[in-house]
């Protein structure tokens, strides 16, 4: 037996013209020092893992997976395809690894139905190929079990999806359910939407109102309802219009929003019919400038004011459509 060692032969790292032009100079250079790292391992044959890309770079899981995500997706790295396992080698996984067997068994008891080969060979990738923690794909069969649909095909596409967000815990797993299959739910039965998931831009409108502005459920939920009462059909555009200006008043809460709506219908109502809304302390009327071709009384909008003749005249445009 004998062997080379193949950094004897290749003392250094390549790297292609192609990619010093493409992306030097154009991206973070935190980017390129990652990938020239894992670069120099993989002549090493040994790819280092997340976890100790983190720890040399001292950079977050998160921010190390956004990087090998992005190189993955610019096809510098090549995916080994997913394997089929053949009948023995699942019999021999099963019988050398405990949580392995334990993972089929429980596949098997939540799916309710005995799994045939094929399903074996998919449910084992789950582990094998994607990476997913088995309490992580015990909760990704319960849920796919739970909303009815518990083809072999849907589990490995939901299995896809939570590999490339990086789920690897069982809270991770649980907070990405409650939001993307719950929540997310609640608001487009708002909308008067069932029997299908969210498109990607209806997603995105969520993301935001949810997780970046981090706007109560219930306070969304009315935004919605009160959309499809003053335009009489779904608008997420409407819908973010008003979640944007109960945001920027502070409002928290429904009775809040109902009591800013309220006063500003009142208010509206009044200006309509030529008068202003009565209030405790009229505001002192300001004192403006005249000449021969400026003799009459201007008007001064607030914010809010401009926000609801925004608000009616895109409520006429869509009734005029």
């Amino acid at each position: 037996m004998y062997y080379i060692n193949i950094e004897n032969l290749i003392n250094f790292t390549p790297v292609p013209n192609y990619f010093i032009d493409k992306y030097a100079g154009c991206i973070d250079s935190t980017y390129i020092v990652v990938y020239l790292y894992i670069a120099r391992h993989a002549i090493k044959g040994k790819l280092p893992t997340e976890e100790e890309l983190s720890e040399q770079f001292s950079l977050s899981k998160e921010v190390i997976h956004k990087i090998i995500t992005y190189w993955d997706r610019e096809g510098l790295f090549d995916k080994p395809e997913k394997p089929c396992y053949s009948p023995s080698v699942i019999s021999k996984m099963m019988n050398s690894d405990s949580e392995i067997s334990g993972l089929i068994s429980t596949a098997s008891a939540i799916l309710g139905r005995a799994l045939g080969q094929k399903e074996q060979s998919t449910i084992l990738s789950l582990y094998d190929y994607y990476k997913l923690p088995v309490d992580v794909i015990t909760i990704l069969l319960g849920h796919c079990a739970e909303v009815g649909n518990s083809s072999i095909n849907y589990i490995e596409k939901i299995a896809i999806d939570w590999s490339e967000k990086n789920i690897k815990t069982a809270e991770e797993a649980e907070d990405y359910l409650k939001l993307y299959y719950g929540d997310f739910t609640k608001i487009m039965r708002a909308f008067g939407i069932n029997g299908r998931l969210a498109t990607a831009k209806e997603k995105k409108y969520m993301e935001k109102w949810l997780v970046r502005d981090k706007q109560p459920m219930e306070l969304v939920l009315e935004a919605c309802e009160e959309t499809v009462v003053n335009t009489g059909k779904i608008s997420w555009k409407y819908a973010d219009t008003i979640l944007k200006d109960w945001l920027e008043n502070n409002i928290k809460t429904v009775e809040q929003a109902r009591k800013y709506t309220d006063e500003h219908a009142v208010k509206s109502k009044a200006e309509k019919a030529g008068k202003k809304p009565k209030t405790a302390e009229p505001a002192p009327k300001p004192v403006r400038k005249t000449n021969s071709f400026n003799n009459f009384d201007g008007r001064d909008y607030s914010q809010n004011e401009l926000l609801d003749l925004a608000l009616e005249l895109l409520e006429e445009h869509n009734d005029d459509a």
